[in-house]
């Protein structure tokens, strides 16, 4: 029995989020501290797909899923196979709506192994098409940062509505990525402030429209840091901490998230943020050197405010 298995990774947003989806700037590496796989083999009469979150025929998937199976249908009927049947299995030790780009991650995983199963050459352009299909199921309107950062495995400063730009850098210092354990919900978050951005109460509007601007012109500013031949620690600590602010101006920010950004500040963190589209999921804490990354990391395992943690440089080179 044919068998075939496709991968993928997360992403890490460092600085953009939410401003982003307005055509600011943003930086964001590969998360390859977890990753998915997608398995496929023939089935008989009909498709079945096999996850954590759900064991049963794909058609009665739940609605969480819809992007998988939209993409898995319309992959089939672009390439004339809606009677042939698969079996799908998922394996993931990346967290599902936690911020890391875990539906793009499925659907460059998904593609790929679809492509390798019918033996067909994967290109990038269709690679993306297709992710970014499955990215708007899931977000409604994404940016495109988390299909492009995961399809194409390179750090990026990426700017909606131009080509990205593959962003190499390299500091001495660490990031601690921390999972709070709560799901969030990026559609929900995105939508959420695209009302705010177009209220018509005029002060909600102009705060909001501040607080993008604000993060979009902090974008710059971190490149520039992080690519000085001495980067500054200062310099990148503070720029998160601004970020932070103005992503809490937001409300986008979430109890549980701004209590572990705390814990990381109390814990040796000289800034930290949260990533992604916040609502829940996932944030950060920047430290100066590898062993005050384990010392975080360790204070976090004794917190309620952190299910899992990874430690990743900060570097575009690793």
């Amino acid at each position: 029995m044919k068998t075939i298995t496709g991968q993928s990774h997360g992403k890490l947003i460092l600085i953009g989020e939410h401003s982003v989806v307005y055509q600011k700037p943003s930086i964001a590496l590969p998360f390859r501290a977890a990753t998915i796989s997608v398995q496929l083999e023939p089935a008989g009469n009909h498709s079945y797909l096999f996850s954590d979150i759900y064991e049963g025929p794909t058609e009665e998937a739940p609605n969480r899923l819809d992007a998988l199976i939209g993409l898995f249908n319309i992959l089939r009927h672009d390439f004339h196979l809606e009677r042939t049947h698969f079996t799908i299995r998922v394996s993931s030790s990346l967290p599902i709506e936690r911020g890391l780009g875990s539906s793009a991650a499925l659907s460059v995983a998904f593609i790929r192994a679809f492509y390798q199963y019918l033996d067909r050459p994967l290109t990038t352009e269709d690679l993306l098409d297709y992710a970014d299909y499955a990215e708007t199921i899931s977000h409604g309107h994404p940016s495109g940062l988390d299909a492009r950062v995961t399809a194409l495995n390179q750090p990026l400063l990426f700017q909606k509505g131009q080509h990205p730009t593959v962003f190499d850098f390299h500091t001495p210092y660490w990031l601690v990525v921390a999972d709070s354990g709560i799901a969030g919900n990026t559609k929900s978050t995105v939508e959420r402030v695209k009302t705010a951005y177009d209220s018509p109460y005029p002060a909600r509007k102009a705060a909001v429209h501040q607080a993008i601007d604000g993060l979009g012109e902090l974008t710059p500013r971190f490149a520039e840091a992080l690519t000085a031949s001495q980067s500054s620690l200062e310099v990148l600590a503070s720029i998160i901490q601004s970020a932070q602010t103005y992503l809490q101006s937001l409300q986008v920010s979430s109890p549980e998230l701004d209590f572990g950004i705390q814990e990381m500040l109390k814990h040796g963190a000289v800034a930290a943020k949260l990533t992604g589209g916040g609502g829940g999921g996932c944030y950060y804490g920047l430290v100066e050197t590898h062993d005050q990354a384990l010392a975080l990391q360790e204070a976090l395992t004794h917190s309620p405010y952190a299910s899992d943690t990874w430690l990743m440089p900060l570097s575009s080179q690793y």
